[in-house]
C-alpha cells in the first residue's frame, strides 16, 4: 500500500528524501483550525512543529 501511495502522489509532486506524507487523522481528532499547532514526533523526539495560519 505504501508503494502505491508514493507512486500516486509522485504524479503530482516531486518527493525527496525526508518528505512526509500525511494520510489522515486518528479517531477522535477534530479538524485543523487557524492557530492550531501541529507537531510530529518519532520515539518521543519532536521532529517538527507547525502553526496553522
Amino acid at each position: 500500500m505504501i508503494d502505491e501511495l508514493i507512486s500516486y502522489v509522485s504524479q503530482f509532486f516531486t518527493l525527496k528524501k525526508g518528505d512526509v506524507l500525511f494520510t489522515g487523522t486518528p479517531a477522535g481528532v477534530g479538524k485543523v483550525r487557524e492557530n492550531d499547532v501541529l507537531t510530529g514526533e518519532i520515539k518521543d523526539q519532536k521532529i517538527f512543529s507547525i502553526k496553522i495560519k
